[in-house]
């Protein structure tokens, strides 16, 4: 009998693709202390606009790169429109909650995205998980929910709910994400859901306006070239690897989180978001290690009959999009 020789999706690049990975981490850091101190004169809206308005350059450019304005076509914009819409509210708590909270803790809470996400696979995508999975899954919550201490009234409660309802907004959109990446390019779903973002934050602009200041208005426009600049590079990270390999830089979030709340704002984190943090990263490591391992093994059993393994696949480039 022969020896099954294991193959995995190779990763082009592995310093060059860390690199970018991890910066794509610090800048969308960056841009998350940009929305926090420009919450303090402008609305939420203000700051969605922004963001996405001053993204648009940086995608502009990565779809002349990656195919054309040929990916801008589409016959599905409803699903476009829907996915923008539920992404907004993702962004809209998530930027709320940053001023509601320490960066560190609506950082922290944001990451039970990915658990919910799986939670909500199962019913709307008909996907299956394994028992090591939920138990992953039951545990990053009990953690997301710890951080949350319910024992906190007032503001910093609020401040949890916000964030954790920004998670929730999130997987949903991952889930509009996954429907359409069956059908449309990646880069296509990053340009609608930019355009709508846009769009949604300068109509509640109009009734939500606050005087644009010339001291604090380089703050917004580092939001939107903070996160134009990080879509690129995560963009291209997840170009050049699978899934597996870029996913765990994400935590990188929490790190820098933490170290902007002591450096910029002399806040020091209480206890329990460093433990709950800990016990997310390890949740959602073991997750990403599940689908890793699952994918050798089919590696594997594609080697056996004498098939070349795939490349990156499309779900891959869907999470670079987010």
């Amino acid at each position: 009998m022969s020896k099954t020789i294991v193959k995995e999706t190779p990763v082009d690049s592995p310093w060059k693709t860390f690199m970018f990975a991890a910066g794509a981490m610090v800048f969308f850091s960056m841009m998350n202390v940009f929305v926090k101190i420009s919450a303090m004169d402008y609305s939420t809206a203000q700051i969605i606009f922004f963001r996405n308005a001053l993204a648009f350059f940086p995608i502009l450019y990565l779809i002349s790169k990656n195919g054309g304005f040929g990916l801008l076509k589409t016959d599905n914009h409803l699903g476009h429109f829907w996915r923008g819409a539920v992404g907004i509210m993702g962004m809209c708590c998530f930027f709320i909650s940053f001023d509601l909270l320490p960066l560190s803790n609506a950082t922290a809470i944001h990451f039970a995205g990915p658990l919910i996400l799986t939670l909500l696979s199962v019913p709307l995508l008909g996907e299956k998980v394994g028992m090591p999975r939920w138990c992953a899954v039951v545990i990053g919550l009990g953690a997301v929910f710890f951080m949350m201490n319910p024992q906190d009234i007032g503001e910093h409660m609020v401040g949890s709910v916000v964030a954790f309802m920004a998670a929730f907004f999130a997987a949903f959109a991952m889930i509009f994400v996954r429907k359409l990446g069956r059908s449309e390019h990646a880069m296509t779903i990053v340009f609608y859901f930019t355009l709508y973002g846009m769009l949604l934050g300068g109509l509640a602009m109009i009734f939500m306006w606050e005087p644009l200041q010339k001291e604090t208005f380089f703050f917004l426009v580092m939001t939107g070239f903070m996160g134009g600049v990080g879509q690129v590079m995560l963009t291209y990270a997840y170009a050049h690897a699978p899934a597996a390999y870029v996913a765990p830089f994400s935590y990188l979030q929490i790190v820098l989180a933490i170290g902007a709340d002591i450096v910029i704002w002399n806040t020091f984190p209480d206890w329990h978001i460093y433990i709950g943090s800990t016990v997310i990263i390890a949740s959602g490591l073991f997750i990403v290690y599940r689908e890793h391992t699952k994918n050798k093994r089919i590696a594997a059993r594609s080697a056996s009959y004498g098939l070349e393994p795939t490349g990156p696949t499309r779900c891959d480039k869907e999470q670079g999009s987010k």
